[in-house]
């Protein structure tokens, strides 16, 4: 009952704004066009605020995952190293010296991005390398269990 009472008095504010904007009084004209005003930099301030949380979003986004694929990996290798399973370790390896330079990669990219238009995404050759990264994991973790 609230909501639809609260809703009901946005669309009276509005509509009399509106009304006023067109029909009223040159006063109210022009208290219409600052409230008109305002709602435009209210939106784009928060269409700014929008845009830059997701630049923060996308910049740090694989961060969490390389680290948590890194104890992944440690974890990987104690479990090879108890059961002597020499294939798995240099499979780790290899996988380890990707993730580095996966690392590497997208620190550069994500300072690419940052130099560049800030409408600029992320390589997709990186997204595919680490979705590859991610899967041929999960074969060895797979493959280390049975």
């Amino acid at each position: 009952m609230i909501r639809r009472l609260l809703g009901l008095a946005v669309v009276l504010v509005a509509g009399l704004v509106v009304y006023n904007y067109f029909f009223g009084t040159a006063e109210e004209k022009e208290s219409s066009k600052e409230i008109f005003e305002q709602i435009k930099d209210l939106g784009q301030s928060a269409w700014g605020l929008l845009k830059s949380e997701k630049e923060k979003l996308e910049a740090g986004k694989y961060d969490g995952a390389l680290e948590n694929l890194q104890e992944l990996f440690d974890k990987l290798r104690r479990q090879a190293e108890s059961a002597g399973d020499g294939e798995a370790l240099d499979k780790l390896n290899e996988l380890e010296s990707r993730r580095k330079a996966l690392k590497g990669e997208l620190r550069a990219d994500e300072a690419r991005r940052a130099r560049s238009d800030s409408s600029a995404q992320p390589d997709e050759a990186l997204q595919n390398d680490w979705e590859q990264l991610v899967r041929e994991t999960e074969q060895l973790m797979e493959r280390m269990e049975h």
